[in-house]
């Protein structure tokens, strides 16, 4: 394979700390997401301005950031490398993004911006690098599998349309929960997380670790109370909100999570976030009593939403068959890819 080049005119600009980028670059950035976020999701509304400016700025401190860009002969941003090498539990891991617009793509400078991301990988000392792809733009797949990424986990974007829900069902749901659950109860909070709600998170967080991975290389991620703290920092800044429940046994023990997210600009539709209950409490249905009280909740205080969305592995069938009761149905598949460096580093040089 023929070591990448930029084409007559085109030049390379990396961003040497995208903590700091200027609001003229940052701008430039939402124009360039605003054209890809149309062609993924063509009915919705682009996030606005502020809430890019505060996911670049406030990058996580434990990771460490690679962006560049690629500017065509009249300056514009064609196209763009989000990578980052996190510290912790994965450190062989090296995520990277490579976007092209539309009518750049097949030129080369995918594969730049792709070698740019392997330098980076090999001077973080890592040995798999990370990507995903999305069905709805199936180049991504195509780009990636031409460089001997492999599939490694393939996830099931679902929505679901409030307006057919069976909401008899979900209130039975909630009727019945403390009845098939003895001894646990729900409990709401709402916005930033207070410090006290800390130790919940941390709990739920070791358990979505349990979370089928199929053939990915992930290690556990362990949470730690300064990283969350970084978290809310970002949060925040955010103009979003959101919505927990998590199931708490009669010991004391936050057993189970259901979260959802919020966004002032995109009213008609709730993010579904992370669901998941301990392996050691589960058969008692606490998975649906939490989904359909959070569902309860969305419909008597977000009467403007229309769609809830999420996302789950294929292989999660305990999730998918609770989702496919409530009317979740598949509206596109999200693939996460792996190669190692050493082969990569091969192809490319």
């Amino acid at each position: 394979m023929a070591t990448p080049h930029l084409p007559k005119g085109f030049v390379s600009e990396p961003i040497a700390d995208i903590r700091r980028a200027s609001d003229e670059l940052v701008a430039e950035l939402h124009e360039f997401k605003g054209v890809l976020h149309h062609e993924a999701r063509p009915d919705e509304p682009q996030a606005p301005l502020r809430e890019l400016a505060n996911n670049l700025r406030r990058t996580p401190a434990e990771i460490d950031p690679a962006h560049e860009v690629v500017r065509d002969p009249a300056g514009r941003i064609v196209a763009h490398l989000d990578g980052g090498f996190e510290h912790g539990d994965n450190e062989h891991l090296y995520w990277l993004e490579v976007f092209t617009l539309p009518e750049h793509r097949r030129s080369g400078l995918g594969a730049w911006l792709l070698s740019a991301g392997l330098e980076h990988a090999k001077a973080a000392g890592t040995s798999v690098v990370d990507t995903y792809s999305i069905s709805s733009v199936p180049s991504g797949g195509d780009f990636l599998s031409h460089f001997e990424f492999e599939a490694k986990q393939v996830n099931r974007e679902s929505t679901l349309d409030l307006t057919k829900v069976d909401w008899e069902m979900v209130d039975r749901w909630v009727d019945e929960g403390p009845g098939r659950a003895p001894g646990y109860e729900l409990e709401l909070v709402e916005g930033l997380y207070p410090e006290s709600h800390y130790d919940n998170v941390l709990a739920w967080w070791a358990i979505m670790n349990t979370a089928p991975r199929d053939d990915l290389s992930w290690n556990d991620d362990n949470l730690t109370k300064e990283r969350l703290a970084g978290w809310e920092e970002k949060f925040a800044d955010s103009e979003g909100d959101r919505w927990e429940l998590i199931a708490r046994h009669e010991s004391g023990e936050c057993v189970g999570v259901s979260n959802v997210w919020l966004s002032p600009w995109n009213p008609t539709v709730i993010q579904q976030g992370d669901t998941g209950v301990h392996p050691d409490h589960r058969g008692h249905a606490l998975g649906k009593w939490l989904k359909a009280e959070m569902l309860q909740k969305i419909h008597r205080e977000r009467p403007e939403a229309q769609k809830v969305r999420t996302e789950n592995a294929f292989s999660n069938d305990a999730m998918l068959g609770i989702n496919n009761q409530l009317g979740f149905a598949e509206t596109r598949a999200d693939t996460i890819w792996e190669v190692p460096v050493e082969r990569l580093s091969k192809l490319l040089n």
